[in-house]
């Protein structure tokens, strides 16, 4: 192994195991996007979600993947970490269940066992439910991970936090006809940015290696090209990765994923704005807490990158 490759070996952090929304990652790595940057990524699946950010924030990994909520509760909590980029643009989160649950409104977990992912997971239910005039003692608050639709189908919960594009499709796949309950439209936000997932560095890789933070995204961009431009080759390429992934379940997932995925994979100052008066209301951040400082944009390319031919149109000119 020569010293060059030493010296740019590369570790991504994933903010779950890896799955269909991580397509353009394992695309730029198959197409050797990164290895034109003279990187050498090593892709890592997290044992616990939950570390992700801490992880990162030590400087243990070079780049690490992480929700917009929990980005800005790590800066909070004090971990040197800045989002460069976006991979997924607002997927619609909210509390799933079966229809046979009997839960068709968010009134309607008085009485039953409610599963959330984290820390804020219970915070945002116990909100919700004290402006819904909901007593906190009437219904049951179980931590149960990033696993809501295995918790469903085992019985331990009867409705769950999870994403539109994953949880639900698991859940319909698996069970049936499923009723989804969007967060942000029953806490009044606009938008499901708090759940947008963002590529996190570590201060010491904008200090000490700008270079390298371009590099990176440069391939990124080129690998969300490439997902979004030809998606039944990209996630072809996911598959040889993955080939666990070669099932109708997760090519419905990759599909219904599609549309978050950021073309641009810019951080959107609105986005990071609402998230920071959301976290504020729920009392996770100090009123003076400044959000500029949980992004930028300064190491992204000038422009998006495609590989489609332009679209050149000739209109003659009328007399």
């Amino acid at each position: 192994m020569s010293i060059n490759t030493l010296k740019t070996k590369t570790t991504l952090l994933l903010n779950w195991y890896a799955n269909p929304y991580h397509t353009p990652i394992f695309a730029a790595k198959a197409l050797g996007y990164f290895q034109e940057e003279d990187l050498n990524v090593a892709i890592i699946e997290p044992t616990d979600p939950s570390d992700v950010t801490e992880i990162v924030g030590m400087g243990n990994v070079d780049f690490g993947l992480k929700a917009m909520l929990h980005t800005v509760a790590g800066r909070a909590k004090g971990f040197p970490i800045t989002s460069v980029a976006t991979l997924l643009d607002e997927p619609p989160t909210g509390l799933i269940a079966l229809k046979s649950s009997g839960i068709h409104s968010f009134h309607d977990i008085v009485g039953k066992r409610v599963g959330y992912i984290g820390e804020f997971g219970k915070k945002i239910i116990d909100n919700l439910a004290h402006y819904a005039g909901i007593d906190s003692n009437s219904y049951e608050a179980v931590r149960i991970g990033m696993n809501v639709t295995d918790a469903i189908c085992r019985d331990l919960i009867d409705t769950g936090i999870g994403f539109i594009n994953f949880q639900k499709v698991e859940l319909e796949h698996l069970q049936g006809e499923v009723n989804f309950l969007r967060l942000d439209q029953l806490a009044g936000l606009g938008c499901c940015c708090f759940c947008s997932i963002q590529y996190i560095v570590p201060h010491r890789m904008l200090e000490k290696e700008p270079g390298k933070t371009k590099a990176f995204l440069r391939a990124i961009q080129r690998g969300v090209a490439f997902t979004t431009e030809q998606p039944e080759e990209a996630f072809e390429l996911l598959c040889q990765a993955k080939p666990q992934m070669r099932t109708a379940l997760y090519k419905t997932i990759f599909n219904r994923t599609l549309p978050f995925f950021s073309r641009s994979t810019l951080n959107v100052e609105r986005d990071w704005n609402k998230v920071l008066r959301f976290m504020q209301h729920l009392g996770l951040v100090e009123s003076s807490f400044d959000i500029a400082t949980c992004y930028t944009n300064d190491y992204l390319p000038a422009y998006p990158h495609s590989d489609l031919e332009p679209i050149v149109c000739c209109i003659e000119e009328v007399a």
